[in-house]
């Protein structure tokens, strides 16, 4: 059986309120695999929280963008 790492994080988008871009969020794991389960919520003014569940031990690539460009920090490297 794998082991299943649930996370959660909170990010605030800085400029979400301007334009009509939507914010993206995926996760790159091992053998390229794309992580199967995330959920973003909207919290309110700009704020949103990500919860996602990683199944495999191994480096992962959080990618956080909003429309065709990076927050700052995106990508960010996850261990499990």
């Amino acid at each position: 059986m794998k082991n299943i790492m649930r996370y959660q994080i909170h990010t605030k988008c800085f400029g979400c309120s301007t334009g009509t871009n939507a914010l993206l969020v995926g996760i790159l794991g091992p053998g390229h695999k794309l992580c199967e389960e995330i959920n973003v919520k909207h919290t309110g003014r700009g704020q949103y929280t990500v919860h996602y569940l990683l199944k495999e031990k191994g480096d992962y690539l959080l990618i956080v963008k909003w429309g065709e460009d990076h927050v700052p920090g995106s990508p960010f490297a996850i261990t499990v």
